[in-house]
């Protein structure tokens, strides 16, 4: 793990400590006195568009959390709830910020600088969305694909109505008017009934010759990719319960047993296991991957309460490729461990524990990446109580707006990296200085110490991303993986057993990978299941070397 790199800690100044002593010892006066002796250190290092940034920061949270409150009194009141309360003047508070910045050294300085440097990102944001090939555009309600069958109806006016009202010639056509309407089919099943013809001679009696037979995606079962395919699909993509799933099938005139449909779900999983396979070696294999974890309730006769809870690993290879696998513990050794052994390259995580090894050289001696989601949902937590988070939350927020500015320029990642040298670095200084200042006057025990020093702790893996375009602020993307499987956690509840998580885990990598490189998951595996019969290469059938080579030919 990377080293603390807070500062020593040392008394306040007199001038902080004078002015602490004015204030009342409430939760609220303490906090108060930090800012001041926050704002007061900076004026005095000579930082002094710091200090009223900070200052002014502090203030709007305050402003802010008493609109708040004085919309929920309202709204008491109007319940009859309640009596009428003092409301907080916002000229007291204004009061406040020039009490908090009475005692420093007060050269020119311009409150609004920060917010014309705010305002002027925002303007060079949005005319980076604008001239963005890929800016949004207003659409209709609804869109459709090529994959839309489209039906065309001519309407035409009566033969009495084409002639002209004032004088009765026949009027010509000068185009039509097109007016849209979508209309939904309803999936339906087809029986295809095989009828394999057979011969015999009469005279030799010699056996019978029999027409060969379709041959199906899994053998000895009489469903077709199609059918399998959706299935799997309605399950791992559409989070829908076999259960469910049989009760639709049923209104569509086919009765088809859970069991049956979860042997089918097994035997697939199965079938496609050397495409993850394959799949798992090229995420190994990315430049930077990111890896979470979630738990899975799992049946197990064996355990006394018939019910294990197992674990979920997620990693996602350069933002795109993504590989599950299922672990009946949360222990690093039957996960990230084994996962990830031997690997030098970037690994993007939060801080928990388990990651440690592989950054010390134990299990691998990867490359920490830190997560500035997880700093930044320390201080979120903070926020409607300690008005102290204002400037580090404003700082942060100003890194994900810089991000934004660079996706919208569609930046390489050599120019996105300068971009975070030139601009994110500056804020980042900013960023640390105050955590520094604030966990430096703060009881190490206190949430916001502990949130500072979440960040500090972790700072070298948290800036990072400064040096290669490559690299993501968050983990978000891993998250979001996790919803997918977090999702059919809560309608299906469980897993059947230990094999079927497994399966599961294998399902889940392909249809997640499909999305992520915008593969239509039900066409994708139809075809898949039929090609695995032929022998095609593993490799060509990976989601978007698929897409590749026969996504266009393939129908939706």
């Amino acid at each position: 793990m990377t080293p603390s790199t807070s500062a020593p800690h040392r008394a306040p100044t007199t001038a902080a400590t004078t002015a602490a002593t004015s204030l009342p010892t409430t939760a609220g006066g303490v906090a108060l006195a930090q800012v001041r002796s926050a704002v007061t250190d900076l004026a005095q290092d000579g930082r002094h568009a710091e200090a009223m940034e900070y200052a002014l920061a502090a203030l709007a949270a305050v402003l802010q959390k008493s609109s708040e409150l004085e919309l929920l009194l309202a709204k008491l009141r109007a319940a009859g709830l309640g009596k009428r309360s003092e409301r907080t003047n916002a000229e007291q508070l204004a009061l406040l910020l020039d009490e908090l910045l009475k005692q420093a050294p007060q050269p020119e300085l311009d409150p609004d600088t920060e917010a014309r440097e705010d305002a002027a990102l925002t303007a060079e944001i949005a005319r980076a969305d604008a001239a963005s090939p890929t800016a949004r555009r207003a659409r209709p309600s609804w869109r459709t694909s090529e994959a839309v069958d489209r039906e065309i109806h001519i309407h035409d006016v009566p033969a009495s109505a084409q002639q002209c009202g004032t004088c009765g010639r026949a009027m010509r056509g000068i185009g039509h008017d097109e007016r849209q309407i979508l209309a939904y089919v309803p999936a339906r099943f087809v029986v295809h009934e095989h009828q394999l013809q057979k011969y015999a001679c009469g005279t030799c009696k010699d056996g019978v010759t029999t027409a060969a037979g379709p041959s199906t995606a899994l053998e000895h079962r009489s469903a077709d990719a199609s059918l399998l395919a959706h299935v799997v699909v309605s399950k791992f993509g559409d989070h829908t319960p076999l259960t469910r799933l049989a009760g639709i099938y049923a209104r569509s005139g086919v009765t088809i047993a859970v069991s049956t449909m979860a042997d089918w779900v097994a035997a697939v999983a199965d079938q496609v296991a050397p495409i993850v396979d394959a799949l798992t070696a090229r995420v190994q294999r990315a430049h930077v991957i990111g890896t979470d974890a979630t738990g899975l309730k799992v049946l197990d006769p064996t355990s006394a309460n018939n019910v294990e809870y197992g674990t979920i690993w997620c990693y996602v290879g350069d933002d795109r490729d993504v590989v599950y696998t299922y672990a009946p513990t949360g222990a690093g050794a039957t996960g990230p461990w084994t996962f990830l052994q031997r690997r030098t390259g970037y690994v993007q995580a939060d801080a928990a524990s388990v990651f440690d090894r592989l950054y010390t050289g134990e299990a691998a001696t990867a490359v920490e990446v830190g997560c500035w989601a997880h700093a930044r949902r320390r201080l979120v937590e903070l926020q409607p109580t300690d008005c102290r988070v204002a400037y580090p939350l404003q700082l942060i927020a100003r890194l994900y707006r810089l991000e934004h500015l660079a996706d919208a320029q569609q930046l390489t990642p050599p120019d996105r990296a300068q971009l975070r040298r030139e601009r994110s670095q500056p804020v980042l200084e900013k960023l640390k200085n105050a955590l520094a200042r604030a966990h430096l006057h703060e009881p190490p025990g206190s949430a916001f110490a502990k949130a500072t020093r979440y960040a500090l702790n972790h700072w070298d893996a948290l800036t990072r991303f400064v040096h290669d375009g490559r690299l993501r602020l968050d983990n978000n993307g891993t998250e979001r993986q996790l919803r997918a499987v977090a999702l059919g956690r809560k309608n299906y509840l469980f897993a059947g057993s230990h094999d079927a998580a497994r399966r599961a885990a294998v399902l889940y990598s392909l249809v997640r990978t499909c999305a992520q490189h915008g593969v239509p998951p039900l066409a994708y595996l139809t075809d898949v299941l039929r090609k695995l019969r032929d022998d095609v290469p593993v490799h060509d059938l990976l989601p978007d070397r698929w897409h590749a080579l026969y996504g266009a030919a393939t129908p939706q």
